[in-house]
């Protein structure tokens, strides 16, 4: 089986799709994901928008997925924290937060269901709370 990288860099692009909060009660709002191969086929690069319909881009992220020596690794910059983030891949796809390498306890979890599909899911609480899964962008590429 491939890895995530190889099932990402099978179709990069622009990828568009409802982005929601699987228990808030929030209208949806749109996922834009734009995923771009890094050279060498090491890995992908994210750039990552929330827009929604009142407020106007509400997530902004920079992210890289590649392949280690150690394994994969998620880096992220977002525009929730000033700091980035390092995030190893623990399971297949799920890349936890070790404690205190986040302003805030989250984890990212990406998966490929075929290609040109990607749900892309945040889990964070406020610090000493138990991760939720709070965002899913369930996206398929669109160029």
């Amino acid at each position: 089986m491939a890895d995530l990288v190889d099932q990402l860099l099978v179709r990069p692009g622009l990828y568009l799709g409802p982005q929601a909060d699987p228990v808030a009660t929030a209208p949806p709002s749109v996922a834009r994901i734009d995923v771009r191969p890094l050279p060498g086929g090491s890995g992908v690069m994210f750039t990552y928008e929330v827009i929604t319909s009142d407020n106007g881009r509400v997530h902004a992220e920079h992210a890289v997925l590649a392949r280690t020596t150690d394994g994969l690794v998620l880096v992220t910059s977002h525009s929730h924290a000033d700091v980035t983030t390092v995030l190893r891949e623990s399971e297949p796809g799920y890349f936890p937060a070790e404690e205190g390498a986040s302003p805030f306890p989250m984890a990212i979890r990406l998966e490929v269901p075929e290609p040109g599909h990607l749900v892309y899911s945040w889990s964070y609480a406020s610090p000493g709370e138990e991760l939720r899964v709070r965002d899913v962008g369930d996206v398929k590429v669109v160029e």
